[in-house]
């Protein structure tokens, strides 16, 4: 199999049924560490006026956004099968892949896509989620890869 190659011993992650580990592109660093993480909070004591501290107040899980590093591959399609082209041509066409099943907004429904995140245990959790943005960052000239960005909003704020 042409392309990139990865490993599962921290888990994987599958968005809207397309796997973000594949010969195309595949998450790098400590990103599905950060799915593992707890939710952000909302809430706030409240003031009393003439007294000394405040009164504490219920905390909450609110959504919570978590920016996921991404390597994308101009190597091969999402497949394997190696590039034909260029490699930026075959980059052009793994974005435009990720662009279109993956960020673009569903259109239906709440717009969320259902993500199941494996954990290294090999059980699954799966939890809708907004994809808000792709950003890329360093690429090669030649296309063999970029860096990314995929932007995950979790509206119940983590994976559970």
């Amino acid at each position: 199999m042409a392309g990139l190659t990865w490993t599962t011993t921290a888990g994987d992650l599958t968005i809207g049924g397309v796997a973000m580990n594949c010969a195309a592109w595949k998450l790098v660093g400590d990103s599905l560490l950060r799915l593992w993480l707890p939710a952000e909070q909302r809430g706030e004591d409240r003031l009393i006026p003439g007294a000394a501290g405040v009164k504490a107040l219920q905390r909450r899980n609110t959504v919570t956004t978590v920016s996921l590093d991404l390597l994308v591959a101009g190597l091969a399609d999402r497949n394997g099968v190696a590039a034909t082209g260029t490699y930026v041509a075959q980059l052009y066409t793994n974005l435009a892949y990720l662009r279109d099943n993956v960020v673009a907004p569903t259109g239906t429904g709440d717009g969320t896509r259902s993500a199941t995140l494996t954990l290294p245990s090999g059980s699954t959790l799966t939890e809708p989620v907004h994809v808000v943005g792709l950003k890329t960052g360093d690429m090669a000239l030649d296309g063999r890869w970029v860096k990314a960005v995929l932007e995950l909003s979790i509206p119940s704020g983590r994976f559970q």
